[in-house]
């Protein structure tokens, strides 16, 4: 009766064939007007969740770009300065490849994806009369996987920071760690990067750390190095130094808890301050908070303001 198997397997691959639905591509998905919300698994027009900044009714947040961020939600009136990253930073010092495709190609094709100098965007302004250096990651460019250059681009961020003696330096941070692209020359920005916000520490700067989701290996560690840590938004997923299967395939045997990694849960575990409703709240209530740090009042922050603006004004003249 071995024909009447074969003839039924037959069968059901054709149907399975006949039926089958092709994966949409990555770049199909890009072009599309619409993007499915795996918090509500509901279809979502592109251009109403932009309006409401990337946070679905169901309070999902999908990510969203440091660009974006800094001039529509973050900084007074949506103007800031970008620090520039400089030029000698080196993103592929040993000239990584894989066959015949080099990592420097990949690299260059991201900038010109986000129109970014490297995978973090730096920027100076006001956030409710307050003088911020802020940093955030995009995803978009290549992970934000950290290479020399983004550690460069910190370093400059800070010493920025140092030389101006800023209120406070807040960093949006969502990256997938070290680009191990460049070995030795990626792991060095975790020990400068903690010397650096050391040195914030020294200077009297607070330093603040807002936890997107997808947060891991060496960023995860040095998110530490904040005075402050917390959480976009409760359901904040994925922050955590190794991936959930390699954490589960370390504890055999033991079943990982459903919000292993969620913001919630690290919460309640102490390892960050808090996390916020929304990423709506952040402006007002971490500038709340460094005006208590600083023992700074809203009054005395505008005339600080209005006094900079009329010496800057004579110094023209």
């Amino acid at each position: 009766m071995n024909w009447i198997k074969n003839l039924k397997k037959s069968f059901v691959e054709k149907v399975k064939q006949t039926f089958k639905r092709e994966r949409p591509s990555r770049k199909d998905q890009d072009n599309s007007l619409w993007i499915n919300c795996p918090g509500c698994n509901q279809m979502l027009l592109k251009e109403d969740l932009k309006r409401n900044f990337n946070v679905c009714k169901c309070t999902h947040h999908f990510d969203l770009d440091p660009k974006t961020r800094f001039s529509e939600m973050f900084f007074d009136d949506g103007e800031f300065e970008i620090i520039e990253c400089p030029d000698w930073a080196d993103p592929d010092p040993l000239n990584f490849k894989i066959g015949d495709k080099k990592f420097i190609d990949k690299y260059n094709a991201y900038k010109k994806k986000t129109g970014q100098q490297s995978a973090i965007l730096a920027a100076k302004g006001t956030v409710n009369g307050l003088n911020i250096i802020a940093f955030g990651y995009n995803f978009q460019h290549g992970g934000a996987a950290l290479t020399q250059r983004e550690g460069e681009h910190l370093i400059a961020g800070i010493q920025r920071a140092l030389d101006e003696k800023v209120d406070a330096v807040v960093s949006f941070y969502q990256s997938g760690g070290m680009a191990v692209t460049g070995n030795l020359n990626s792991l060095k920005n975790m020990p400068v990067q903690m010397m650096a916000m050391k040195m914030l520490k020294k200077a009297g700067i607070v330093t603040i750390g807002i936890c997107g989701s997808k947060i891991t290996g060496g960023t995860f560690c040095n998110v530490y190095g904040n005075d402050f840590i917390f959480a976009e938004n409760p359901k904040s997923e994925n922050l955590l130094f190794a991936g959930k299967r390699v954490s589960a395939s370390v504890n055999k045997g033991h079943e990982l808890p459903q919000d292993f990694g969620q913001a919630s849960s690290i919460v309640d575990h102490g390892m960050i301050d808090g996390a916020f409703e929304s990423r709506m709240e952040i402006r007002e209530k971490i500038t709340n908070l460094i005006r208590v740090l600083l023992k700074k009042s809203e009054i005395e922050t505008k005339a600080e303001s209005t006094s900079n603006v009329k010496v800057d004004l004579q110094s023209v003249s």
